[in-house]
């Protein structure tokens, strides 16, 4: 009975390409006894090419179309278990997906659809992708409904944690997690995320190919996690992030049997509490001097504003002095973040209290003094009961996410084509 109901679907399938002019188009894979075709094989690998911009040569084209393969038959499986014929189910994530096509791809006064057809991309593809996460996504949430509900139990516990180590240093990153598959190995799954992190130092989009490759939870906000404390990452993950700039990709990185990439998009270095994150507002006054000026001449500058602030103790004060020098310098410096001011200025800016004059500096437009009218710092900024209710869920859903569809691959009948 399976044989008969498959050679029926693939009957439909070609006659349906055939009227459609595509007549050429082959079954490569069934799944279940649903079809995959050559189309949607080929249309899947330029939805990778695009995503990825890996180097195309013949070792990875084969990589590419392999894994495109064994996304398609995954989704396969997961339409076929999520939907069970609920036709209400599927019209929803289609809507959906139309609506994401939009948001992720419409540029230039153009739909997101004309957008994808000017790179030859079928809209229905990447309509398909997105039905196939949607769907899954209520399917796990609804047979692990047990396990998803603990999540608003332990969101208490995370953001007292997260007070309690306010002052610790935090990292903000995204990730693409990489699981072997049945097509690809470990050691495979390795070369792949290097080829990966090679095409996203040379430009490629970090977050389209999370959104692509990645197997975590993550993998719907384009391996977006967010501000995690340093310390309750693995040492290793530590590690790698601590030796990598802000905005820069780590290495692959091997850890239980995964493979992960991670891109640093910040750091805080004393977490939330982090002072450098303080916004100061500045005054001061500057004596102008030319810049063929010499030592003497500065050297005089300075004793003379030295003497005209002895007395002063306001902002308000050190603005008129400025003036009567007849500086065009800008006397007021405004909710500066003091990260963002120069080193040495960080160092000055610390040792002063509000309204007290600094020693002269010397600047290439003259000898100013500094002074510090007021000093804001951060706020305890704790991130919203929702952003931790998401973060808990996407480490839920890609651990459920993984062992589910293995079970399925395990259970389900796949005939690859040659």
């Amino acid at each position: 009975m399976k044989q008969m109901i498959a050679f029926a679907i693939t009957l439909i399938v070609f006659c349906r390409l055939t009227f459609a002019g595509l007549a050429s188009v082959s079954i490569v894979a069934t799944v279940n006894g649903e079809p995959i075709t050559s189309y949607e094989l080929e249309q899947r690998i330029l939805m990778l090419k695009d995503a990825t911009n890996i180097e195309i040569n013949g070792q990875t084209e084969k990589r590419i179309s392999d894994d495109a393969l064994q996304m398609l038959i995954d989704d396969s499986l997961k339409q076929q278990v999520a939907i069970h014929g609920n036709d209400a189910l599927k019209s929803a994530a289609i809507a959906k997906a139309n609506e994401l096509i939009e948001a992720s791809f419409a540029a230039d006064g153009k739909t997101g659809a004309a957008t994808l057809r000017e790179i030859g991309i079928d809209p229905m593809t990447v309509q398909s992708k997105f039905v196939s996460d949607l769907i899954w996504s209520d399917h796990l949430q609804r047979i692990y409904s047990d396990k998803f509900a603990g999540i608003d139990n332990k969101i208490d516990a995370e953001l007292a944690r997260l007070k309690k180590n306010a002052s610790n240093p935090q990292i903000k990153l995204s990730e693409i997690v990489l699981a072997p598959a049945p097509n690809r190995d470990l050691k495979q799954t390795l070369n792949l995320a290097t080829q990966l992190v090679a095409a996203i130092r040379k430009g490629a989009n970090f977050n389209a190919i999370a959104q692509q490759y990645s197997g975590a939870g993550s993998a719907k906000q384009g391996g977006r996690v967010g501000w995690l404390v340093a310390n309750r990452l693995p040492p290793l993950f530590l590690e790698k992030l601590t030796a990598t700039a802000n905005g820069g990709t780590t290495d692959p990185i091997e850890l239980d049997g995964a493979i992960y990439i991670l891109k640093k998009d910040g750091e805080r270095k004393m977490g939330l509490a982090d002072e450098s994150q303080s916004r100061i507002w500045l005054a001061r006054a500057l004596i102008p001097l030319s810049v063929d000026a010499t030592n003497a001449d500065r050297l005089e500058a300075g004793a003379r504003i030295e003497r005209d602030t002895a007395a002063i103790n306001s902002c308000d004060e050190l603005v008129e002095l400025n003036a009567s020098y007849g500086s065009n310098a800008e006397a007021r410096l405004n909710e500066m973040v003091l990260a963002d001011l120069a080193p040495q200025m960080q160092k000055l800016v610390s040792t002063l209290e509000n309204n007290q004059a600094s020693e002269p500096i010397a600047f290439s437009e003259g000898i100013a003094i500094m002074m510090v009218c007021r000093r804001d710092k951060p706020k305890l900024n704790l991130p919203s009961r929702e952003e931790i209710r998401k973060l808990q869920f996407n480490r839920l859903f890609g651990d459920l996410s993984e062992r589910h569809l293995v079970r399925l691959r395990r259970s389900a009948l796949i005939d690859m084509r040659n």
